[in-house]
């Protein structure tokens, strides 16, 4: 039996090499130029066909590939990835001017409506 095999084996935090690709690698160099604004909490659906994904680059398939199954979050995507959250903006704004994905930010803080407002509502029609 391998070693790395063995049921019993737990890798330990000092064994793993981290990434063996550099964020910048990834983004070839780009950091915060040309990018959409996108929060951590926005929604990213893929609309390409799962045919194109063959051509993309290997980040950027996978990207699309989790997408197209259901929409999911930037820090998700990330998470997923094992990539800074960062780095998948960049790929994630490529994909977008590309055509490839589709996005959804949430709704900002300021045009939210007041929750003590909405409670107040809430508890007027319980008494009623």
């Amino acid at each position: 039996m391998n070693y790395y095999e063995d049921q019993f084996y737990e890798p330990h935090p000092e064994d793993d090499p981290g990434p063996l690709v550099r964020p910048f690698a990834v983004t070839r160099g780009r950091a915060g130029i040309d990018l959409y604004d996108l929060d951590i909490l926005t929604l990213v659906v893929a609309v390409g066909s799962a045919v194109e994904v063959t051509t993309l680059d290997r980040e950027y398939g996978m990207i699309l590939r989790m997408c197209q199954e259901r929409p999911l979050s930037i820090v998700e995507i990330s998470a997923h990835l094992n990539l800074l959250v960062a780095t998948v903006k960049v790929l994630v704004s490529d994909l977008i001017t590309a055509g490839y994905v589709i996005f959804r930010s949430p709704t900002p803080t300021e045009l939210r409506p007041d929750t003590l407002l909405i409670q107040a509502v809430l508890d007027g029609v319980r008494r009623l």
